[in-house]
């Protein structure tokens, strides 16, 4: 049987690149994307046009008249709102109602 002899060049060329196959595995995962958690929501601000509380859905227009249909999550949220008010609402990813801001009628300044 002979002896296989490795010169120290070998040797410096395979360790680094072991090395680098190291680094580029952990580079690599470092620059995954993270586990997915929850979306970032929209927040939508528009005037309720429809509302269904036994339904649990509901749609508002957009100032540019874009229709936005929505799911109620929480329909004790919207047990005072009316079609016709103009509101704010946070959607998550799935269309989801999850936060309601009432937007009050702006205030006119006696002239």
């Amino acid at each position: 049987m002979q002896a296989v002899t490795v010169s120290w060049n070998q040797r410096t060329i395979w360790l680094v690149a072991a090395m680098l196959f190291v680094f580029l595995l952990w580079t690599t995962a470092l620059g995954a994307e993270p586990p997915s958690g929850p979306e970032p929501a929209d927040i939508v601000t528009g005037v309720l046009e429809e509302i269904d509380l036994k339904q649990l859905k509901g749609k508002l227009r957009t100032d540019l008249g874009k229709p936005i249909f929505f799911k109620i999550v929480k329909p004790e949220l919207f047990q005072r709102i009316k079609p016709g008010e103009r509101v704010t609402v946070q959607l998550d990813e799935r269309g989801r109602a999850i936060k309601l801001i009432e937007v009050p009628a702006p205030e006119l300044q006696p002239s």
